[in-house]
């Protein structure tokens, strides 16, 4: 049977150090604070922006949140970003995505300051993940990191197998667990929906990461008894939230994230920790 990460317990021992760091920051004078941009966002993005908010707001975390009309330009968002990546008073700086088509994502994330990109999009903080230079690393992905620590601590020489090439989680994921840094030198395969036999790759890994947003994406005799698996890829169904892992995950013999259950809890807390970070390196 399965053994499962205890992602609520793990949530909570992170916003209760988040609590415990905003307060030392705010004992020597620092307001840690979070500038979060959305464009027209819908249903799915306010419920998330409301979830980062409420986060932040119990970590003691100050957050500017500024909706903008879905006809906003993109002249319009770049002058937003550069008034905040000028103003001291805002340590970090994200946008919901995903934008409006009318938008170019890639452009507004790199406009965005490398020491304030508390979402580690821009592509000097994704480099650093692989040269293990200092840098912020992309939020799911630093609570991927956070978990191995505990069921793969020794990831050198590992083989890892990501589904998923998207550039918020699949690809920092592989350039972070290939790369140089302590949570690297595994060797790292990475499939996608279109991938040929995955069951080929997976059955060969230590650790299967399932990003790709595919409901029911894996199954136990996809994988190597004992495997590690974390999944992070969902999607809506129904008006619930599906995970890329089935409830008969249950019965694989290795460490597995619960079945059908979001991880957006912890990728919240890795943006405190993010905003956190850089609100204590600009003391």
């Amino acid at each position: 049977m399965a053994t499962l990460f205890n992602l609520d317990l793990t949530v909570a021992r992170l916003m209760d150090s988040a609590r415990t760091r905003a307060a030392a920051l705010a004992r020597r004078g620092i307001r840690p604070a979070l500038a979060l941009l959305s464009v027209g966002a819908d249903a799915h993005s306010r419920l998330y922006i409301s979830r980062k908010v409420t986060n932040c707001h119990e970590a003691g975390i100050h957050v500017n949140a500024l909706d903008l009309p879905p006809v906003t330009g993109q002249a319009a968002l770049l002058a937003h970003i550069a008034r905040l990546n000028a103003d001291p008073r805002h340590h970090g700086i994200m946008v919901q995505l995903p934008l409006p088509p009318h938008l170019d994502e890639r452009a507004i994330c790199r406009a965005i300051a490398v020491h304030k990109d508390v979402d580690g999009l821009h592509p000097c903080n994704v480099m650093a993940l692989h040269d293990a230079t200092p840098g912020i690393m992309a939020c799911t992905v630093r609570g991927i990191a956070h978990l191995l620590a505990a069921s793969n601590p020794h990831m050198a020489g590992l083989r890892v197998t990501i589904i998923g090439r998207g550039e918020l989680v699949g690809l920092p994921a592989a350039l972070l667990l290939g790369g140089r840094s302590v949570h690297g030198n595994a060797d790292v395969t990475i499939l996608h929906t279109h991938s040929r036999n995955l069951a080929d790759s997976t059955r060969q890994a230590d650790i299967v990461i399932a990003a790709a947003g595919v409901p029911g994406l894996l199954a136990p005799d996809m994988l190597r008894p004992g495997a590690t698996v974390i999944g992070v890829g969902m999607t809506w169904h129904d008006g619930q939230v599906r995970g890329d892992l089935p409830a008969s995950m249950m019965a694989h013999d290795g460490w597995i994230t619960p079945p059908d259950t979001s991880f957006g809890g912890m990728t919240r807390m890795m943006l405190l920790h993010n905003i956190l970070d850089v609100a204590g390196a600009d003391a």
